[in-house]
Parts: C-alpha cells; sequence; structure tokens
C-alpha cells in the first residue's frame, strides 16, 4: 500500500477531529442561546451546524474509501480502529490513534452537549404547555364534551374564554 494513502488517511482523520470540535463550539452556544431563549440567534446556530455536518459526512466518505483502499475486505463491513491500526505503518500508526481518541472524546463531549440541549429544550416545552394550560383553563382531567356537543371540563367547569387553543 503506498504511503500516500496512510498520509491522507491522517490528514483526513484530523480534518474531522478539526470539523468535530466546531461542532462543539456550536453546540455549547446553542445551550447558551436556549438558556438564555435567544431563539432567533439559535435558529442562525442551527444553520452553521448543518454546514459543519456536510463538511464532516464528507470526511467520512473520504475516509471510508481510504480504509476500502487499504484493504478491500472493508468494504462493506469497516474495520475497529484496532483493527485498522494494525495495518497502519509505524510512521503513521501513533498519529492516526491519537487522531482517533480525540475524535471519540470529542464525539462524547458532543453527546452530553446533545442531551443537555435535549433538556432544556424540554424543559421550555413544559414551561409552554403550562403556561397554556393556564391560560386555557385546561385541567390536568383534561376535556371532555357534553350530550349536547359542548366542551366542558372533568368535573362540570365551563371552559376559560380567556384563550382556546383550538382556534
Amino acid at each position: 500500500m503506498p504511503m500516500d494513502t496512510y498520509a491522507k488517511l491522517l490528514s483526513v482523520m484530523e480534518s474531522l477531529v478539526m470539523q468535530h470540535r466546531k461542532l462543539v463550539d456550536l453546540e455549547q452556544d446553542k445551550v447558551r442561546l436556549i438558556i438564555d431563549q435567544d431563539w432567533k440567534h439559535l435558529e442562525a446556530k442551527v444553520e452553521k451546524s448543518k454546514d459543519v455536518l456536510r463538511s464532516i459526512e464528507d470526511a467520512e466518505r473520504q475516509r471510508v474509501g481510504l480504509i476500502e483502499t487499504i484493504d478491500e475486505r472493508w468494504k462493506d463491513n469497516p474495520p475497529s480502529v484496532s483493527t485498522l491500526i494494525e495495518h497502519v505503518p509505524s510512521p503513521f500508526r501513533a498519529d492516526i490513534q491519537q487522531a482517533a481518541e480525540t475524535l471519540r472524546s470529542t464525539m462524547m463531549e458532543l453527546r452530553s452537549l446533545n442531551k443537555r440541549s435535549e433538556q432544556l429544550i424540554a424543559g421550555s416545552l413544559e414551561v409552554v404547555d403550562f403556561t397554556l394550560s393556564l391560560l386555557s383553563g385546561a385541567s390536568s382531567k383534561g376535556r371532555t364534551y357534553s350530550g349536547d356537543g359542548e366542551e366542558k371540563l372533568e368535573g362540570g367547569e365551563h371552559p376559560s374564554l380567556v384563550f382556546d387553543v383550538k382556534a
């Protein structure tokens, strides 16, 4: 196998690390924007994240192509990093292994940030749901319909006229 292939693989791995670090920075910004409820700027960060994700997809395709070049048996079943490292010549082995470890830890950091964002958004949605329930007069028991088709709350109360969520 030409050494050029391993040099390209190292370059692609380093590019993946760099792109994932950009994504971590964007995710940290998104968490801050969710906390601040700055939805306008959050939308802009989401768009930037999509651009970075497209770059990651391109680099990942290159990485898979290079791995297939190293050993065609890996075409349909890419190897683990440890298996790949066994086939890399010693001048590139340590650098590719370091890039893989950095990439793995960066991805774990991304997973943690994504979970945090998910929790914050869920909390925001609970506040919105609670506020809508207060404004609409909905109780925890929910709404039902009377015999004549009119909407009423469980327990015989009439629905609030402050806000009609069906409107």
